[in-house]
């Protein structure tokens, strides 16, 4: 039985700041809080409480992560809103990929001041995607290429064989659903909302921003379309450009 150990480079980081503005960022499906740690200190710097959570099941093993589902990393995150509501003035979200989904959630059913969803997993380019509630109940999973880069430390080889070298069919379906609740909340989401897509991105379409705009009804909506990202927004070379539009929309708040 594979021993359950969060990985460093996945510990949760909570920073507090100098204001009254706190931000909760959201990681995505398999993902892990250090690539997001350089966005968290440079909130920080500008005076925000961060709050950068592990999601439940992520940063360990593949069989923790098969042990959670939707709920467990709604449920997560919304508790982590809850605890900087209670020491803030206000609270925004950021989120890339299925972490943008459960902002998309979260500020259906709550009032986050502004919210960022950079690369929103609303839409994806894999087709068998959308299958995944009913293939998963024939697969359990689909081998997928993943090697290690060069630089790599022992921690991201080990979420590597972890996470990203097969597809959990039973997950992806959770995503799935999560996507699901957030299209029918899209409506009541009522805060400025900023979107970041990449047209180099090969898992979700720049018809992502599409699907939200077309939901979202009254409320200020800014969209950036960056060139030569990946899908992890936030460790791709224009990283510091995301880094920015993320920080001036934000500090758009105190206007």
């Amino acid at each position: 039985m594979t021993e359950t150990k969060v990985i460093k480079e996945a510990l949760p980081q909570y920073l507090k700041g100098e204001n009254q503005k706190a931000v909760l960022i959201i990681h995505g499906f398999t993902g892990y809080p250090g690539e997001y740690y350089e966005l968290a200190y440079a909130l920080n710097d500008e005076g925000y409480t961060v709050s950068l959570p592990r999601l439940p099941g992520h940063g360990t093993n593949r069989n923790d992560f098969l042990k959670t589902g939707w709920k467990d990393w709604l449920n997560h995150v919304q508790n982590a809103y809850y605890d900087l509501q209670a020491q803030c003035a206000s609270v925004s979200i950021v989120g890339l990929s299925m972490g943008a989904v459960l902002s998309l959630i979260l500020a259906s059913r709550l009032k986050p001041e502004r919210i960022a969803l950079l690369a929103p997993a609303m839409a994806v380019h894999d087709k068998i995607f959308y299958y995944t509630p009913l293939l998963s109940l024939v697969v359990k999973k689909i081998p997928k290429k993943w090697s290690p880069e060069k630089n790599d430390s022992e921690g991201i080889i080990v979420l590597g064989n972890e996470y990203w070298s097969v597809n959990l069919t039973k997950q992806l379906a959770n995503l799935n659903k999560l996507m699901r609740v957030a299209k029918k909340g899209l409506h009541k989401v009522s805060c400025p909302t900023l979107i970041v897509l990449s047209e180099k991105d090969g898992s979700v379409p720049l018809s992502a921003g599409d699907v939200i705009e077309r939901g979202l009804h009254d409320c200020e909506v800014k969209k950036v379309i960056l060139k030569n990202s990946p899908h992890v927004l936030v460790s791709g070379e224009e990283k510091d450009l995301v880094k920015e539009h993320v920080i001036q929309w934000l500090n758009q708040g105190d206007k």
